[in-house]
């Protein structure tokens, strides 16, 4: 049951509990009892909701913490200081073309370069297509991203979807 319905669930059985007690009391033809059972009764409302209250606070506060990271879960490469999103697309990993621009220090605009496919709603382009970059713009960042890329990002990648780091 989800939290949020268990803690609905505890307040209304208490609620009840504690109108139950109250109308007893006022049955019971004094305003005094049912003040006196209104009393006692409240704290097991209390009681009843402390702990989904305080296990639906926590969800919210680590919802909360874990929110601005959503975008970069599973898909955070660092290179050269710089965050160069990864997306996976067709069965095949295609790196943000402005991202590796920009790592690389490639004096060349990002949206003209060739190869570049929509994913995601990032102009993005293949390892192939950073390799044939590397052979025009020869720059030492662009080789060792090359490098970087194959060794950090598409070897792990390649060797998880074979299930060779699968333990055996």
């Amino acid at each position: 049951m989800p939290n949020w319905a268990f803690f609905l669930m505890r307040l209304c059985i208490g609620v009840a509990g504690s109108a139950l007690m109250t109308w007893v009391g006022w049955k019971l033809g004094q305003r005094l009892w049912a003040l006196l059972a209104f009393v006692f009764s409240t704290p097991l409302i209390g009681v009843a909701i402390a702990k989904p209250l305080v296990e639906m606070v926590h969800d919210g506060i680590s919802w909360m913490w874990r929110r601005p990271l959503d975008a970069w879960n599973g898909r955070y490469y660092e290179f050269n200081g710089m965050h160069v999103r990864v997306l996976e697309d067709g069965g095949r990993l295609w790196f943000c073309a402005k991202d590796v621009v920009r790592a690389c220090e490639v004096a060349a605009a990002a949206e003209a370069l060739p190869g570049l496919r929509p994913v995601g709603g990032l102009k993005c382009m293949s390892i192939e297509a950073i390799e044939s970059l590397h052979g025009t713009h020869r720059g030492v960042d662009l080789g060792r991203f090359v490098l970087w890329a194959r060794r950090e990002v598409v070897t792990p990648w390649e060797r998880k979807r074979s299930g060779a780091l699968v333990p055996r």
